[in-house]
């Protein structure tokens, strides 16, 4: 598999577009590591996906996936130019998976490597300069993962920049699953947390109020759950599964 995801990375460096390489696939081998790739505009984002479609590599194995692919095929480009972020998987030889993203006002590997949550990712190999951008200050020779300084979102008080935070505390897990220290996330997450019970309704609705209550508690309930996980780094499948579900809720 590693050398099948080898192959895949060298097929993607020697592409016409304009974007990048990253995510996981940029660190150790694990099984299961799947391939990034995020394109800066729809011309570059086009081309990928019609030549990845005409290609004997790529296949598109799952159901939801195909049914997404044949909407970007016979939708118009004004409806597609509405969407804020648009991503297709494939399949590289039917086992690696790879994500081609179209990702709104991102225009160059540092604004995609800026939006991401954890630092140990945060490194980017440009197809176009094929220059590689790392912002992972070292982490990933440590494996201690923390977060992205470079995010703004970390820095907001508004809701819908933490709910989007914090719907990437799945990824904790995973991580540290991987063989990262992925506690200091945690502890920044539940910070976002007791954060986020202090945001009032300026709004003076009560349809607000009722969604704000429920972000307010099904994140408490989440706080709970990543403390427990923090003394043993052991979660049961129904506390995991609370916590899916708790995430899918979030705006």
């Amino acid at each position: 598999m590693k050398e099948q995801i080898e192959n895949l990375i060298q097929w993607i460096k020697q592409q016409p577009i304009k974007g990048c390489i990253t995510g996981s696939c940029l660190l150790d081998y694990f099984e299961g590591q799947d391939v990034d790739i995020f394109v800066y505009d729809e011309k570059s984002f086009n081309l990928i996906l019609y030549t990845m479609h005409l290609s004997p590599m790529f296949t598109i194995l799952d159901k939801l996936e195909e049914w997404k692919f044949k909407k970007f095929l016979t939708e118009s480009d004004s409806y597609k130019g509405k969407q804020k972020l648009q991503t297709y998987k494939f399949k590289y030889n039917t086992c690696v998976d790879v994500n081609v993203i179209l990702k709104d006002k991102c225009t160059d590997v540092f604004s995609v490597l800026s939006s991401f949550d954890m630092n140990i990712i945060c490194k980017g190999y440009d197809i176009q300069t094929k220059q590689v951008l790392d912002l992972t200050n070292g982490s990933t020779l440590i494996k201690i993962a923390d977060w992205n300084r470079w995010n703004t979102a970390y820095y907001s008080n508004e809701l819908w920049d933490m709910s989007r935070i914090l719907r990437q505390l799945e990824r904790c897990i995973k991580y540290h699953k991987r063989g990262y220290n992925t506690d200091l996330m945690v502890y920044k997450y539940i910070e976002i947390v007791d954060k986020l019970q202090e945001v009032e309704n300026i709004f003076k609705s009560d349809s607000f109020d009722e969604r704000l209550a429920l972000i307010k508690n099904i994140t408490l309930a989440t706080k709970t759950i990543m403390l427990g996980w923090l003394q043993t780094h052991e979660i049961t499948e129904e506390q995991l599964e609370v916590l899916k579900n708790n995430i899918k809720l979030l705006p």
